[in-house]
């Protein structure tokens, strides 16, 4: 017997494969003396697409990721300037975003801070997706006011700046140590601390969905931003370890999705220009690092700046993601056993190649 999931699927491999083929006429150079054309590019976002739905669609995936994965078909659909690809965006995180409520009907009497949070997160993109639940949205209302900002973002950003004495889970069996401590209270392993950078990503995150749906996850997002100042000047590569490096980058990004609402308004460079700046300074590494993943985020980041494939770093990066793209439609590693960072390394690399729709430029932060 066929999984159910599959007779969903087989409709929309052929919807797939008729936009491919009818972007075959459809071809002008990216920019001038581009071994890449307009078809090609779309041909590409097309396929990318259709691997993160492929993904998506497996019930152990989706119940794993399943918040995340419709977040990423809802962003596609609500940035992509071109209508027919988010037409198909739409139908695919539609049809997953049914399937997440069938899924999470309500929220578990017991539930803890992260778990009332992912519900908010996949609650708050199945109602963009088109599927509302008035119901589960009170009830995540009530449920998120149990717990507190420290809860949820192990700090409160109405009182603090990102602390340094976060630890992270226990490399050896797993456990969340209280704030401050050094070795694990169950196995006595010495503790890594979180980066100020990823805690402060991660409260980005977490307050800009939680005001987006009206919940409170962390407090509001005002909050979390107004620290950004103090963990300015970012590092360079080589200057720190890797990890406080990639956090760096992707605190930088994440300013950028949660500001302009994951890239559906454009930003001026004069709102962010530290910001800008390390975004262009450490483009070209990621693609001697053969990087898909954080290239991705430097490329739709830049071009919410204003940034456009007239730019010797757009050129590049295009060329680059152009040339590497999987035969399955992914991008990065084929053999990597995580499947989040087959899914997400794609649907970065999609963003960096596809043409925006932007709405408008928004203020500078006050």
């Amino acid at each position: 017997m066929r999984p159910r999931y599959l007779y969903l699927l087989l409709p929309l491999v052929g919807i797939v494969a008729t936009l491919i083929a009818a972007y075959q006429g459809r071809s002008t150079p990216l920019w001038p003396g581009s071994r890449y054309t307009t078809a090609d590019r779309d041909r590409a976002v097309r396929r990318g697409l259709f691997f993160i739905y492929t993904v998506a669609s497996d019930p152990k995936t989706f119940g794993q990721w399943g918040s995340d994965l419709i977040w990423a078909f809802y962003n596609i659909q609500s940035t992509t300037a071109d209508r027919e690809l988010s037409d198909l965006a739409w139908r695919m995180g539609h049809e997953r975003a049914r399937e997440w409520r069938r899924l999470y009907p309500k929220v578990p009497a017991d539930a803890n801070a992260d778990e009332v949070a992912e519900l908010a997160n996949g609650s708050y993109t199945a109602e963009l997706l088109g599927v509302p639940d008035p119901a589960m949205r009170e009830a995540l209302r009530k449920a998120t006011t149990r717990f507190t900002a420290a809860d949820y973002l192990f700090f409160d950003p109405a009182r603090e700046a990102p602390p340094e004495d976060i630890p992270e889970l226990c490399s050896k069996c797993g456990h969340q140590n209280d704030r401050g401590a050094q070795t694990c209270s169950r196995c006595g392993t010495k503790l890594k601390m979180r980066t100020r950078y990823g805690l402060l990503t991660d409260a980005l995150i977490a307050t800009f969905g939680g005001d987006g749906y009206g919940v409170s996850v962390g407090g509001p997002y005002k909050n979390a931003l107004r620290w950004l100042p103090a963990l300015r000047p970012y590092p360079s590569r080589g200057s720190v370890p890797d990890r406080i490096y990639y956090d760096a980058v992707y605190c930088v990004t994440h300013v950028v999705y949660t500001y302009n609402s994951y890239n559906q308004k454009r930003l001026s460079p004069a709102c962010f220009p530290q910001e800008y700046a390390y975004l262009k300074d450490n483009l070209i590494q990621s693609i001697r690092d053969r990087d898909a993943e954080t290239l991705g985020e430097y490329m739709d980041t830049l071009q919410a700046f204003g940034m456009t494939f007239s730019d010797p770093l757009l050129e590049q990066g295009a060329d680059y993601l152009l040339s590497s793209q999987n035969p399955d439609g992914s991008w990065g590693d084929p053999r990597e056993p995580d499947i989040y960072g087959r899914y997400h390394t794609t649907w970065t690399s999609l963003g960096g190649l596809q043409s925006f729709r932007w709405t408008e430029v928004l203020p500078c932060p006050q």
